[in-house]
């Protein structure tokens, strides 16, 4: 730990990640995303042991599901821009979005779903604090650091990170727990390591290991 201009600056994995003021978050898992993520024969069961690591020391899980305003127009026209070009869309008119709410790719995965004591809210654009009460929760639980995991790996998570930052807060990305398609994977990991906290999930898990249960 280092001090400047009065302020104690976090430095080590150790001090970043310890349980007494770290939430792990867990964007956008829902069946239909991890579906069409390259890599989620890895992800899935890494994110699952981080998961059951940060249940064990007592680091709070926090769920981010989305709902279904971005089907419609109230997120603004310069998103569905935004969207059209991430989805590769031309022509929006016989476009139908997956993932709607009440279908089977709206859920969870049965490997990694909410239990009692997570914390589930709805967000609806590529940042967890906008428009949702994830700030709220964090002051709450006197968080300082946010342990990033899931999909998407060129929107939400450096999205919601970025943010987290500006608000005052550590970023922790989980390396082998985000995805996407794999061209954005290889394009936006490098960017995200130059200028947050990356680690694989078993250095941090080792870093809660260390601290003892």
């Amino acid at each position: 730990m280092q001090r400047w201009a009065g302020l104690e600056i976090l430095e080590t994995l150790d001090e970043l990640v310890r349980p007494e003021h770290t939430v792990l978050l867990l964007w956008d898992f829902a069946s239909g995303v991890v579906g069409n993520c390259f890599n989620k024969d890895t992800l899935i069961p890494r994110t699952a042991q981080l998961v059951a690591a940060a249940r064990a020391h007592g680091v709070p899980v926090l769920w981010a599901r989305q709902n279904d305003m971005y089907l419609m127009g109230d997120t603004g026209a310069a998103m569905i821009r935004m969207r059209m070009k991430q989805w590769k869309v031309a022509d929006l008119a016989n476009f139908r979005p997956g993932g709607v709410r009440g279908t089977p790719e709206w859920e969870f995965l049965p490997e990694l779903r909410p239990q009692e004591g997570d914390v589930e809210f709805e967000k609806f654009l590529p940042n967890a604090f906008l428009g949702t009460n994830f700030e709220w929760r964090l002051r709450k639980l006197g968080a300082k650091t946010i342990i990033l995991t899931g999909i998407n790996v060129a929107t939400g998570i450096p999205g919601t990170a970025r943010e987290a930052i500006h608000r005052g807060y550590y970023a922790v990305v989980a390396r082998d727990c985000v995805g996407g398609r794999e061209r954005d994977y290889a394009r936006s990991l490098p960017l995200m390591e130059t200028l947050l906290d990356v680690f694989d999930s078993s250095e941090i898990i080792a870093a809660w290991e260390r601290r003892g249960v």
